[in-house]
């Protein structure tokens, strides 16, 4: 039970890489609310996962949503320990066809939405036993990609919002580590979004997964438990020595 123990905010825990998270987690003794917009699918992923675990609110674009998702995420299970960003949208565009709004709300949900979850987040680690951020950033915000500027941008921010959050926490002697996943194409709701915009452009299901596979060495797509687990690692007690720290898990896209 390595994680036994912990509390987490997992932020788009409805679905995707969140919601595999979350079921990682209370598979491995910790208790989580899952954080989204989708309440009805939260609920439903909670109930499924048993007592230990929960749903709430939340739009992680908003300071609000925020303060109300953080005072309500207390209340099942005490302080938290844990608290994954994992909230994203990705829209793809060039950038000739991208808009402004668009862009702007690319980055509003990635990476603002990650700033907030960060501050929130250590203002309700630094008073506790510690603990741990763990920020699902992307292969993408390393190499970038023609049709993917605003998706790319928010995420090379995220990982440079991540070591400069981890090198305050270490400074202030907070007991609070914070690092990154940069997950390749993970088959996941998202991904299922890129198949059927490249099906309804002409293409076929089939190559469009080969696309997405070809670019990775290991010749496929990722699952979503599969950074779960990374996130598990930096969640742990195991990783008690790792601050500022990024794992790819991307079938070798980066090496």
């Amino acid at each position: 039970m390595r994680l036994m123990g912990k509390v987490a905010l997992i932020t788009g825990g409805a679905s995707g890489i969140g919601a595999a998270t979350a079921r990682r987690f209370v598979e491995l003794g910790a208790r989580v609310i899952l954080a989204d917009t989708n309440i009805d699918k939260a609920e439903s992923l909670a109930r499924s996962l048993g007592e230990g675990a929960a749903a709430c609110r939340l739009d992680v674009a908003d300071e609000q949503s925020w303060a109300e998702a953080m005072a309500a995420a207390e209340r099942p299970f005490g302080p938290l320990t844990t608290l994954v960003n994992s909230a994203g949208i990705s829209i793809p565009a060039n950038v000739e066809d991208e808009t402004l709004e668009g862009f702007q709300r690319t980055l509003a949900v990635n990476l603002e939405g990650a700033f907030l979850g960060c501050k929130y987040g250590v203002e309700a680690l630094k008073g506790g036993v510690g603990g741990a951020i763990v920020n699902v950033a992307s292969t993408l915000g390393v190499r970038g990609g023609s049709i993917f500027p605003a998706y790319g941008a928010s995420k090379g921010g995220l990982r440079t919002l991540t070591r400069s959050v981890a090198l305050h926490c270490a400074e202030q002697g907070y007991d609070i580590r914070v690092n990154a996943v940069l997950p390749g194409a993970i088959h996941t709701e998202m991904v299922d979004g890129y198949i059927a915009a490249g099906i309804a452009a002409g293409s076929t299901r089939e190559a469009v997964i080969e696309g997405f596979a070809s670019v990775h060495p290991m010749k496929r797509l990722g699952r979503p438990e599969e950074p779960a687990n990374a996130i598990v690692f930096l969640a742990s007690d195991e990783s008690s020595f790792t601050t500022g720290a990024e794992i790819p898990v991307d079938g070798g896209y980066l090496a």
